[in-house]
């Protein structure tokens, strides 16, 4: 995987990767990248709140970086049922945090997911709806934040099985196992759809950098 950042600070992220062909993984701040966008994309975020507007044109100039990266030309990524839509010469994954926006693309992976979350921003009080007890006994032992990685790890997950399962799959169906020493982790997965058990047949990895937790699934 070819890791590129258009800002210098979020070079922190980087550690050890899966060597994936074909693949690209870009990072930038939040910021007003509207210029960038293809004519298709600026109809898109024309509704939406300036703010909005940032986050968007910041996760698809990503995206359009990584297109370039691996070989490709710049496509649009437009949107269906909210999720982006890959034009049909790659896959890839979009994701933001509040300050922070990512994207991979890739034209060798069945499926990929990235996701990106502040610190600390899973409360106890979910843990409820969102892990179940073997997770949660993942949390209880370990000497970091857990919580918000195992969140962000099913996020990545659900990322990357979507297009290939085309069915939500609730936060309990996925349960995250944790490897803290090389911050790793795959996937059980415990529904009966049986497209999403593609969930067990991949791997992801975890990364934080200056308050911010970063996970990324591989399906391949």
């Amino acid at each position: 995987m070819h890791w590129h950042y258009l800002d210098s600070e979020l070079e922190g992220f980087s550690a050890l990767t899966p060597a994936l062909e074909g693949t690209a993984l870009v990072l930038q701040k939040i910021r007003d990248c509207r210029t960038e966008l293809d004519p298709q994309e600026l109809v898109e975020i024309q509704p939406m709140a300036q703010r909005r507007q940032f986050e968007f044109a910041s996760g698809r100039h990503c995206a359009h970086v990584a297109q370039k990266i691996v070989g490709l030309s710049p496509q649009p990524v437009l949107r269906k049922r909210r999720a982006p839509l890959w034009p049909d010469t790659c896959i890839g994954s979009i994701t933001h945090s509040d300050t922070i926006a990512g994207a991979v693309v890739s034209t060798t992976l069945r499926g990929v997911g990235l996701d990106i979350e502040a610190a600390d921003r899973v409360e106890e009080k979910l843990y409820r709806v969102l892990f179940n007890d073997a997770e949660k006994a993942q949390i209880s032992a370990a000497d970091f934040d857990a919580a918000t990685v195992l969140f962000s790890a099913k996020e990545a997950g659900y990322k990357a099985i979507y297009p290939i399962g085309e069915k939500f799959i609730s936060f309990l169906e996925a349960e995250i196992i944790l490897q803290p020493a090389d911050q790793t982790f795959t996937i059980r997965y415990l529904g009966d759809h049986e497209p999403n058990r593609a969930l067990e047949n991949g791997y992801g990895f975890w990364r934080e950098n200056d308050g911010q937790i970063m996970t990324v699934f591989v399906i391949e």
